[in-house]
């Protein structure tokens, strides 16, 4: 048979019939006909549609470094794009558009510039053309997803609504407004868009991805497993569903099949950050840290990670790999990562590592800077401001290697032993005089101190709660119920005062959201700290506070609350409540105070 015929005839299988087979059968010819430039590609093409990436980027850049194939290398991009690489992505962008100018590539130029968070580039590209043709449905979108990653969802709703008008049956448009609906906590419109998409297309690999993880977030887990199993039926090689799947089962404490699907995603991406962090929550969650922490080092590849540390390849090329860290000689610094929450929880180890690297440098929130220097007195040359040394090129220099500091566990708390279980961060004596004569004025027998938001995170209205859902300890008569909540709250305090018979008191002159001192001395002179994931739960947690700490829903947890038992080995002071659990039983409060 005629080489071409016998190839159409197996792409022609391969669209309609058994893919693995055809692929395999595809193979067997290409292996007698590696010369055949149109036989890779197609072969090429239908690696990539089995999610068989690795070997499709090989034969697509041989066709590009031996005939500059454009198909090639608009594929190729397009793999790079799917797994969130999108530096390499555009990269390939730009060397297809100085062979030839064409429309497409440079929206997904466009879309690429939105991923990189190169916003203003984005939308100028999506303004050319939509200058050209207002109905551009692609540039509209990508429109839409620039708005939307600006937070300003209900500009991004109307461009997506606009797309509708021009197409009723757009998936992408139907798409995007259930995640844009989702994002503002509407799930009812959130989850009818999402329906909307799956009418017109049940095979859409990516609204059933989408859809799943709406329904996880949702906590419908029996949804959320049967949309990503489907998903995972169309693409059975995708990693990032078993990935997904992994977390479902952690989220239900069923480890064992957590494992399995995490271990099947790393057959398929071995390097892949999202699913080594998806792993070290299971093993650190089990308290096995040791495995914990050398997998949480795959959040370093995480593209959020990079998007929140802006000098992030800098550092990367300081970064100190070593399985120890005993050194003398060479000069370190340790930088901190995520906010202000997550810093006071790593401070736990600075000690120890400063104990270890005697010529190290560390960077810190300046709001944190007197608390870690009056706390580690012996090291207190050894903290500056964040930015003092990264931004500083003179000084960065001078740097041998950089730690971040999420990276410490695996060095100092490699079994549930090296835990230390005790208060690590002091206050100032004299504001703390200072805040117990404000106090004086409350003679209640008990000082009680809640927070109830959470700000700036993906996670933030999850982990919250209201008011209202503190009503039973405003019930009790001889308590004095003081505000550490910071952000914008005055209104919602003020309303809530006006129908509560015990007050919510806030504390003249105390900044709670800038002045940590003052903060600290505040929650030691509390007799207990009622509160839901933020940064001031860490900070009473690291001063030896009493805490009830309310944990979010599973799936917005963090690894240093997600315990099998009330108790976290970070913080011993603290104590572990489910949402629901507190809402329904002052007994907690009750027993842990001793009233």
């Amino acid at each position: 048979m005629n080489l071409n015929l016998q190839i159409n005839k197996l792409l022609k299988k391969f669209e309609t019939g058994n893919k693995l087979e055809s692929y395999k059968e595809l193979q067997k010819i290409f292996k007698k006909n590696k010369q055949n430039n149109l036989l890779r590609y197609n072969l090429a093409v239908v690696q990539q549609q089995l999610n068989l990436n690795e070997e499709a980027r090989l034969n697509y850049n041989y066709l590009i470094k031996i005939e500059k194939n454009l198909k090639a290398m608009i594929n190729l991009y397009n793999i790079d794009i799917i797994e969130s690489r999108y530096k390499e992505a555009l990269d390939t962008i730009n060397k297809i558009l100085k062979l030839e100018q064409i429309d497409n590539v440079h929206k997904d130029k466009a879309f690429v510039f939105y991923k990189l968070n190169r916003i203003k580039e984005s939308k100028e590209i999506c303004i050319f053309y939509l200058k050209k043709n207002d109905k551009d449905l692609v540039s509209l979108n990508i429109i839409g997803q620039c708005l939307f990653h600006e937070g300003k969802y209900d500009e991004s709703i109307k461009i997506f609504e606009k797309i509708l008008e021009i197409d009723p049956k757009n998936l992408s448009a139907l798409n995007s407004l259930g995640r844009t609906y989702h994002e503002k906590r509407e799930a009812v419109k959130a989850e009818k868009y999402y329906l909307k998409a799956l009418e017109i297309n049940k095979l859409s690999f990516y609204v059933l991805n989408n859809i799943a993880g709406f329904y996880r977030e949702e906590l419908n887990y029996d949804k959320a497993i049967n949309y990503y199993e489907q998903a995972l039926s169309i693409n059975p090689n995708n990693a990032y569903i078993y990935n997904n799947l992994s977390k479902i089962y952690f989220d239900l404490n069923n480890h064992k099949e957590a494992k399995k699907n995490s271990f099947k995603a790393m057959e398929m991406k071995r390097d892949d950050g999202d699913i080594k962090k998806t792993l070290s929550f299971i093993y650190l969650k089990d308290h096995d840290f040791d495995k914990g922490w050398n997998y949480f080092e795959g959040r370093l590849d995480l593209d959020d990670f990079v998007k929140k540390n802006d000098y992030v390849q800098k550092l990367n090329n300081k970064i100190y790999r070593l399985n120890i860290v005993k050194n003398k000689k060479n000069k370190f610094l340790i930088v901190r990562e995520q906010g202000v929450g997550d810093e006071i929880l790593y401070s736990s180890m600075y000690e120890d590592v400063l104990e270890d690297l005697e010529n190290t440098m560390i960077e810190c929130d300046p709001r944190l800077l007197n608390l870690f220097r009056r706390s580690f007195p012996k090291y207190r040359n050894s903290f500056v401001e964040l930015g003092n040394i990264t931004n500083n090129e003179t000084k960065f220099k001078e740097i041998d290697y950089v730690l971040y500091a999420g990276s410490l566990g695996r060095y100092y708390r490699k079994n549930i032993n090296n835990f230390h279980n005790k208060s690590f961060i002091k206050i100032d004596e004299i504001n703390f005089e200072n805040i117990k004569n404000k106090l004086s004025i409350y003679q209640k027998q008990f000082k009680i101190g809640i927070s109830w938001k959470s700000f700036n995170n993906r996670y933030a209205i999850d982990k919250s709660l209201n008011l209202k859902d503190f009503e039973n300890l405003f019930n009790l008569s001889d308590c004095d119920i003081l505000n550490l909540q910071y952000g914008d709250v005055k209104d919602e305090i003020y309303k809530f005062n006006k129908n509560s018979k015990n007050k919510l008191l806030t504390v003249k002159d105390i900044d709670l959201y800038n002045d940590f001192d003052s903060i600290a001395s505040l929650l030691k002179s509390l007799d207990i700290f009622i509160t839901i994931s933020n940064s001031t739960a860490h900070l009473a947690g690291s001063l030896g506070v009493k805490t009830i700490l309310i944990k979010p829903e599973n799936y917005a947890l963090f690894h240093y609350w997600n315990q099998k038992t009330d108790k976290t080995p970070w913080y011993n002071s603290i104590k572990l409540i489910e949402k629901n659990k507190f809402l329904s039983k002052i007994e907690v409060l009750n027993n842990f105070l001793d009233i």
